[in-house]
């Protein structure tokens, strides 16, 4: 039976997420005003706990199917 990895996904999504900051830290020291403030808001401040709750969901059903897989074996 194949193995199935949500790791690898997960850990790319972490990965995007932590260059996204650091791009949008960089782009901040040079676009400061209301407009960057609004689509900070509006797109970026959103994404953390998103991510944070989908790497955590990942991570569950990475168990699940890790379980199901050595029930299946048995």
């Amino acid at each position: 039976m194949a193995t199935i990895d949500l790791f690898t996904g997960a850990a790319h999504l972490r990965d995007a997420t932590e260059e996204l900051q650091l791009a949008w830290q960089q782009t901040a020291e040079h676009w400061d005003d209301s407009v960057s403030r609004k689509f900070c808001q509006q797109y970026l401040e959103p994404i953390g706990p998103d991510v944070k709750t989908g790497l955590e969901a990942i991570g569950q059903m990475q168990l699940l199917i890790r379980q199901m897989q050595q029930e299946c074996e048995t």
